[in-house]
């Protein structure tokens, strides 16, 4: 019932609580014109993590599909709709469910290799080298407040996160360094390293 309350909860933030513009909102415009050097980069750096996120839950839950619903349309409906798309199956789909692992064995394979995780790494290492370009709470905080844009992903952002610290602790429950998920993004995909066969 949390999970559902949460995402009713974000809904309504998105759609009457959000503060900045819409229309046109700055920052998207900013981002379709490609004039990256005007964004603040703690600002894109979010931004990107938004397309990093869900290539974790992509791994964490076809790693895993066995649940009441399949994972992979609501993993793949992250990459668009974040924590909109997953709150509804941790929600109602995530359930125990007599049934073998829906995922193919040679994604499966792939998906626990090291060789996928240190993709991950290395695709988080990429976009956290963009704040060393230098950023500023400040301008981020400007950005949340006129950009609809900027304060949704933020709030998505930490569900996602939330989101994220819960899914390993709910299938890795005997996992080595749990503590790691913590770590926003990359805690994850430690965990996993760590826990790899």
């Amino acid at each position: 019932m949390i999970f559902f309350i949460i995402w009713l909860v974000l809904l309504a933030y998105s759609v009457f609580l959000a503060p900045g513009s819409s229309n046109p909102d700055p920052v998207l415009e900013l981002v379709f014109a490609g004039e990256w050097a005007m964004i603040d980069p703690l600002v894109l750096a979010v931004f990107n993590s938004l397309g990093i996120f869900p290539m974790v839950f992509f791994t964490i839950l076809l790693r895993n599909d066995r649940q009441k619903w399949p994972a992979w349309p609501f993993s793949l409906a992250s990459f668009a709709g974040g924590a909109f798309a997953l709150l509804p199956y941790f929600a109602f789909g995530d359930k125990q469910a007599e049934r073998s692992l829906r995922t193919p064995g040679w994604l499966v394979s792939f998906l626990q290799s090291k060789i996928w995780l240190l993709i991950l790494i290395i695709i988080f290492t990429g976009n956290m080298l963009t704040l060393f370009q230098g950023f500023s709470f400040a301008a981020y905080a400007e950005a949340f407040r006129q950009s609809q844009l900027v304060s949704v992903m933020t709030i998505d952002w930490f569900v996602l996160w939330w989101l994220s610290i819960f899914a390993i602790n709910r299938y890795y429950p005997e996992a080595e360094l749990k503590r790691l998920s913590w770590i926003p993004i990359i805690g994850p995909v430690l965990v996993l390293w760590k826990n790899a066969q």
